[in-house]
């Protein structure tokens, strides 16, 4: 008789994980509990086998992910993954490791069961499946990422879809509002893709010529060509591209294209050419805009927050947080990002951004005027002597005095937090330009992730 199937739930919440026990129970599977990712690695090192691996991201002892990517192969199984916090990187890893499925909580347990329920059906080792469609995802301080966080229904879908992207070479959509981020998903499927190795070279549609378009898809050759506002390509270039894509990756770039409206209408009226046209829906990334994501609006201003001053430690008066989820927000992440960036200016360098710090366009009748910052260095919030002696203040003014070692670590992270987004994100070139060890610097963002 062939035994019961087996799943080893790593989780550090007693009553999560207890809840997965229950969940695995009814599903006719036996399950072990492994509160830290030290322990699930000896359970599985040490001899015993399971069909199935639940890992939380945010364990005691480090990423779930982290965990799951150093496992030998001979004892990895098919995964279903669970975090608190959607995040678009966590989505990418989470695909190229095999995982099934991708859970934010709350959980949706009917669905999580429904995935166990899949990989049991399945029962053999090897966890390089696809993401389930009840998969989802969705804090990583860069730029290009910034958007892409947090946990509203709206986004994991869009989760998905750019996971999908980063795994082929096929060409890509992205549609949405204006200002709602296409330009950082085209960013983010270059990066995390099979053409990150190449060049990004991006085109303006509207204005794009035939020689421009021609010298991007050379330099662009063996990377990927962005090609923004497709639809108002003209009839010469949109020939000229059909041409190029016809000989395959990587005699042609990897192509992403981004649409703000629809390119419907204008295959129905002749002005797209249909072969373009269904080529570019091999896969699609659909963005919502923001208003539809209001949810996540706390996730995105502490985002890019610690993206413009990654040390100081900001945060958003509830009134300001109203006014904000009030708004429309009609230019969409690029608004929000100007105005977070425009409110951390007009608080001085102080911690806390209020009602009168933001942009005239949302101000209130009661705001009153944020007033002159002071100029001197010396008498500047902002100036680092001055804001290292109040990080020093509430570090050591918490009970436990920590370590001179805890504190330089702080402190390197902050710094690293800082340095990546100035450099893309790229090590090497941080590396580089700064004269630093690269081995070094990537053994301390390890060490300080």
């Amino acid at each position: 008789m062939k035994p019961a199937p087996r799943v080893l739930i790593v989780e550090d919440e007693r009553a999560l994980a207890l809840a997965f026990a229950a969940a695995v129970r009814r599903s006719g599977a036996a399950s072990d509990l492994a509160p830290t990712a030290a322990q699930a690695r000896r359970r599985l090192l040490g001899g015993e086998t399971y069909d199935a691996l639940v890992i939380d991201i945010g364990l005691p002892d480090g990423n779930g992910l982290d965990f799951l990517a150093e496992l030998p192969e001979s004892v990895r199984r098919p995964t279903l993954v669970v975090t608190a916090h959607g995040q678009i990187e966590n989505t990418i890893a989470a695909r190229k490791l095999g995982v099934r499925a991708f859970f934010t909580k709350p959980l949706d347990f009917d669905a999580f069961a429904e995935a166990l329920a899949s990989i049991l059906a399945a029962r053999g080792p090897g966890g390089g499946a696809e993401f389930g469609e009840d998969g989802e995802g969705g804090p990583v301080p860069r730029s290009v990422e910034a958007g892409f966080v947090g946990a509203a229904p709206a986004m994991r879908q869009v989760f998905r879809q750019i996971a999908r992207a980063c795994a082929c070479v096929e060409p890509v959509l992205i549609r949405g509002e204006t200002g709602s981020g296409k330009s950082l998903a085209a960013e983010l499927v270059h990066q995390h893709g099979p053409a990150s190795a190449g060049p990004l070279e991006t085109v303006p549609g509207a204005a794009a010529g035939l020689a421009e378009l021609e010298r991007a898809l050379e330099a662009a050759r063996g990377g990927t060509l962005v090609v923004e506002d497709v639809g108002a390509l003209g009839p010469q270039l949109q020939a000229a591209l059909v041409h190029r894509l016809g000989a395959g990756f990587p005699a042609c770039p990897r192509l992403v294209a981004t649409v703000a409206g629809g390119l419907e209408e204008l295959l129905d009226a002749g002005g797209f050419r249909s072969d373009l046209f269904y080529r570019l829906h091999a896969v699609e990334i659909h963005l919502p805009p923001l208003r539809a994501r209001k949810e996540d609006l706390p996730a995105l201003l502490d985002r890019f927050a610690r993206e413009f001053d990654p040390g100081r430690g900001v945060r958003f008066s509830a009134p300001v947080l109203e006014r904000l989820v009030a708004h429309d927000w009609p230019g969409n992440l690029r608004e929000l990002r100007n105005t977070v960036l425009h409110s951390l200016d007009a608080a001085c360098g102080g911690r806390v951004v209020e009602a009168r710090h933001l942009p005239r366009s949302l101000a209130g009748p009661g705001d009153g005027s944020p007033g002159e910052c002071p100029d001197t260095p010396t008498e500047r919030d902002d100036d680092l002597a001055a804001a290292l002696r109040r990080w020093l203040d509430a570090r050591l003014g918490r009970g436990r005095t920590p370590s001179y070692r805890e504190l330089s670590e702080e402190l390197e992270r902050a710094l690293l937090g800082g340095l990546m987004p100035r450099y893309g994100g790229k090590l090497a070139r941080l590396a580089k330009e700064l004269g630093a060890n690269r081995a070094t610097l990537r053994r301390r963002l390890r060490k300080n992730r």
